[in-house]
């Protein structure tokens, strides 16, 4: 008897490369570089003070972009990392009933809390803010002080793309394909991809075919920040995720939210906003969350408002799965939402092209899985880098454009897109059962969980 959750046509992965042999030799210095400045900071002093200044460079534009284009934040030492970690200026985010908010007291002396955007009833995790400027330092005392009253709290966590942030590993101008062709099956499953929103540029080759921004605010603004003929840092991650999923699931829904402010900072608030809102959008649908993002503990405590939203999407919509990137900080530090304990989340490393473990990517135990990351084609965004002119040398990107990238940013959309083939080849799967058939039977890396093989990058040798 056939099995019922088996497919009618495995897909067949991986993939083949758009790209020429000649196309490929043209773009590995590019992928090199890529690589090695993910790569370098964690065991290398001077290339860490490199990503330390372009980090407070970042910092410097965030304090000066206008409001809703911003992410205020401080740094500080990260245990466990070579990388500082971030808090937005000021900021608290409480675990905490109404009850318990009241019974703190004092503690909350000279803090407000800070309107929601919305969401169901119930949810506990808040920010409350400051209403003098605070030191790093006196936040996470704070936030100790009411630890020390059994009520979760910590900063709130700067949640960059695919922590850390990639500085200035670029993406770079490559071929891909020329027209769009759906494939494979088409029964209704949606990826809803919460990332930097999806360009409002027109293609006219058809690879946004099913792929919408969730609002006007899903779209992803490209430049905000003078020079404003330059693309922000991150600008086009949104895009890019989109073209891997479309490339391995192109029938599927892929609905883009975007939960960051320009350079590609959103917050653990902001996260856990945006990620109910794609659950409960995405109510009575298959539905696969696709999270290339990620921000360690803090002082031990695990981002708050994205930990209330895991276990929120967990018990209101079990068959839902949460794919998410492990992060680029070539350790064992768990990074979440990916890391969090929950069997709807699928933590996603990367690899080399020859499938063996990237350097700079984060592995353990809590890796449930890993894809190539090195030098991912897929759709990119018209305009030009770097951010800055004084950065390095002019990337221009035109109409219908494609580019490499490397990062788990860009394993966590083929897991997710992987998913959404097998789903919409069998009206019976779930996210959950479709992601267990994809795992079955391939091999593992120990740390880097189960090898899943479906886009070829590149090789850099």
């Amino acid at each position: 008897m056939t099995d019922p959750l088996s497919p009618a046509t495995a897909p067949s992965w991986p993939l083949p490369d758009p790209r020429t042999a000649g196309q490929r030799e043209l773009d590995k210095p590019a992928v090199r570089a890529q690589v090695s400045v993910l790569t370098t900071p964690n065991s290398d002093a001077q290339a860490k003070q490199e990503v330390d200044r372009l980090i407070e460079r970042i910092r410097v534009r965030q304090s000066t972009a206008g409001a809703g284009q911003s992410t205020r934040f401080l740094t500080f030492a990260q245990d466990g990392s070579t990388r500082p970690g971030m808090a937005v200026e000021n900021e608290l985010v409480i675990d905490a009933d109404d009850q318990q908010i009241a019974q703190l007291g004092t503690a909350l002396d000279g803090y407000d809390l800070t309107p929601r955007p919305g969401g169901p009833p119930g949810r506990r995790s808040r920010v409350f803010r400051s209403r003098t400027a605070k030191t790093i330092a006196q936040l996470r005392a704070d936030a100790q002080r009411i630890r020390d009253r059994q009520v979760p709290a910590t900063v709130n966590s700067v949640v960059p793309l695919g922590y850390v942030i990639k500085g200035n590993s670029y993406p770079a101008s490559t071929a891909g394909p020329l027209t769009f062709t759906p494939s494979g099956g088409t029964a209704p499953v949606r990826v809803a991809i919460i990332d930097t929103g999806l360009t409002a540029e027109t293609r006219n080759d058809g690879w946004f075919t099913g792929a919408v921004p969730d609002s006007p605010a899903g779209v992803d603004p490209v430049n905000v920040l003078a020079p404003l003929d330059r693309i922000d840092f991150h600008g086009g991650h949104g895009t890019f995720a989109s073209g891997i999923v479309k490339q391995l699931a192109p029938n599927c829904e892929v609905v883009v939210y975007r939960f960051t402010a320009t350079d590609g900072l959103g917050t653990d608030a902001s996260a856990a906003e945006m990620l109910v809102r794609a659950a409960d959008e995405g109510a009575g649908k298959r539905l696969i969350i696709n999270a290339s993002f990620g921000a360690p503990a803090v002082d031990g405590v695990p981002p708050l408002a994205m930990k209330e939203a895991v276990q929120y999407i967990t018990q209101q919509y079990p068959e839902a799965m949460i794919v998410a990137s492990a992060g680029n900080d070539a350790g064992v530090q768990p990074i979440y939402p990916a890391a969090f304990p929950q069997p709807a989340v699928k933590a996603v490393g990367a690899l080399n092209a020859d499938l063996t473990g990237a350097a700079f990517s984060n592995r353990g135990n809590w890796v449930d899985c890993s894809a190539v990351g090195v030098g991912i084609v897929s759709t990119f965004v018209k305009g030009k880098l770097p951010p800055e002119t004084d950065l390095g040398a002019d990337i221009s990107f035109g109409n219908n454009s494609w580019a490499t990238w490397s990062g788990t940013s860009f394993t966590a959309p083929q897991i997710s897109g992987a998913v959404a083939r097998l789903c919409a080849d069998n009206p019976a799967l779930t996210p959950q059962q479709a992601f267990t058939q994809l795992v079955t039977g391939r091999p593992t890396l120990s740390q880097f969980g189960t090898v899943v093989h479906l886009l070829p990058g590149t090789p850099t040798s």
